[in-house]
């Protein structure tokens, strides 16, 4: 370098150095001595350098970086030959990548139009017709028409379910159950031609105004009361449970070589103590609790082992959530003792003693854990006006024998039964059909007293 040189030559040459062939022509090209011999001479060596990365990134197939690098080029040194041939050919694929783009986007345009059009035929009902003309374009479409697909053939099992289980009550004459799945499929495919036929049958069967025949529901409102719920168990009330042989009138009969009454659970506002019942002599009854003889009261806390009896008649007490007072009783898995059903003759291994509330969910923590929820909870609450059931993400209705469904209506009656719908969104649904495809949309749960 000239001591005489100007000051942006020293500067581009330490770009040039480090490889900034961009900045080194920026300090260059804005130079106010362009006519200088030194400028001149590094903006040529300059633009050499651009040419020859431009020429490796055109290797490399990276048309967009040889177009900007040899439009630097170009302002440095006048392309020529080679130079110029490689800016046509970068130009030539950018304008071809162009088209390409515009026939992609034309191209999706067209699988969103058919996307639409396939949705419109599922709301008209005409599901068939919806998956063949989405079959045809299931190869280009790609995710977009995969999951349409998904979406309508889930449409099209729920529309069936909701339809025949519309006749059916339609069959039984239960107007307000009807109504009910005649709303569902409705909203799935409100132009189906099934919707116009069931409302005239809805209508036929308002202006004959049948209810369904059979045992009448009644709501839960008193504490004595002793329910049976399927999937969960035997579920009581009361503050004081009696338990005892199952020939007896007890709260809570077992089967097992045990006394006529027992023991008694009993509850306070401090939880649950079990007391030792007398037998005929006047002995306490032969009741352990972790392995300690009970003479008179015990106080229970979560996890203990009860025994009642002689033979391996154990029970384990359980407080699984945290601030409720509500317990459940479960048979160890060797235990020779069983809940008997009342009229039945069934045997259960498990109970719950309500108090607050009781709460089933999919996952911990939970009084009841059920994996086949399709939501995240169903909750039996206890109300000054009875016992009342509600449902988190996800939605219900319940099928009252002689009651017309009220949405309104959250009392638990006895007989009835509890239909717990899935509510997740379509993204959700197939994510969880993917993740579990065994995971059902729809749980019923049926109440009945014993």
């Amino acid at each position: 370098m000239g001591w005489l040189d100007p000051l942006e030559c020293k500067a581009a040459r330490d770009y040039l150095r480090q490889g900034q062939l961009e900045e080194a022509a920026r300090v260059l090209l804005t130079s106010k001595n362009r006519e200088h011999r030194a400028v001149r001479h590094l903006l040529v060596e300059v633009g050499q350098n651009l040419v020859a990365r431009a020429t490796r990134e055109a290797e490399m197939g990276q048309w967009e970086l040889v177009a900007k690098t040899l439009e630097v080029a170009g302002r440095c040194v006048t392309l020529e030959g080679d130079a110029l041939a490689l800016q046509n050919r970068a130009m030539q694929a950018l304008a071809e990548k162009k088209r390409e783009e515009e026939r992609r986007l034309e191209e999706q345009a067209k699988v969103r139009e058919q996307v639409s059009e396939a949705r419109r035929l599922a709301r008209s009902g005409e599901f068939a017709l919806a998956l063949e003309l989405l079959a045809r374009w299931e190869t280009q479409g790609g995710r977009e028409v995969a999951t349409a697909i998904e979406e309508i053939r889930l449409s099209e099992r729920r529309f069936g379910a909701a339809v025949q289980a519309c006749e059916e009550a339609v069959g039984q004459g239960d107007e307000g159950l009807a109504r009910h799945h005649w709303e569902t499929a409705r909203q799935i495919a409100p132009e189906a031609p099934q919707i116009k036929r069931l409302a005239a049958e809805l209508a036929r069967l308002a202006a004959r105004g049948t209810r369904v025949a059979g045992d009448r529901g009644r709501p839960v409102r008193g504490r004595s009361e002793r329910i049976l719920m399927e999937g969960v168990g035997m579920i009581l009330l009361g503050q004081e449970i009696v338990l005892g042989a199952a020939r007896e009138e007890v709260d809570l009969p077992i089967l097992g070589r045990i006394h006529r009454r027992h023991a008694a659970l009993l509850r306070d506002k401090s939880g649950w103590q079990l007391v030792a019942c007398r037998d005929k002599y006047g002995e306490p009854c032969l009741v352990k609790v972790d392995g300690h003889t009970v003479r008179d009261v015990c106080r229970l806390a979560d996890g203990n082992v009860v025994q009642l009896g002689e033979d391996r008649c154990r029970w384990r007490f359980r407080l699984p959530v945290g601030g409720s007072l509500t317990a459940v009783w479960e048979a160890l898995p060797d235990s020779t003792g069983s809940v008997v059903v009342p009229g039945t003759g069934d045997t259960l291994k498990r109970a719950v003693f309500l108090v607050d509330e009781l709460l089933v969910r999919p996952y911990a923590p939970a009084h009841i854990i059920r994996g086949d929820l399709p939501c995240q909870a169903l909750i039996l609450r206890w109300e000054k006006e009875g016992l009342h059931w509600d449902v988190e993400g996800g939605s219900a209705w319940a099928e009252i024998p002689g009651v017309t469904w009220i949405a309104s209506d959250r009392c638990l009656y006895l007989p009835s039964r509890l239909v717990i719908n899935a509510q997740w969104d379509e993204a959700e649904r197939l994510g969880r059909m993917m993740a579990e495809p065994s995971q059902p949309e729809q749980v019923t749960v049926v109440f009945r007293q014993c």
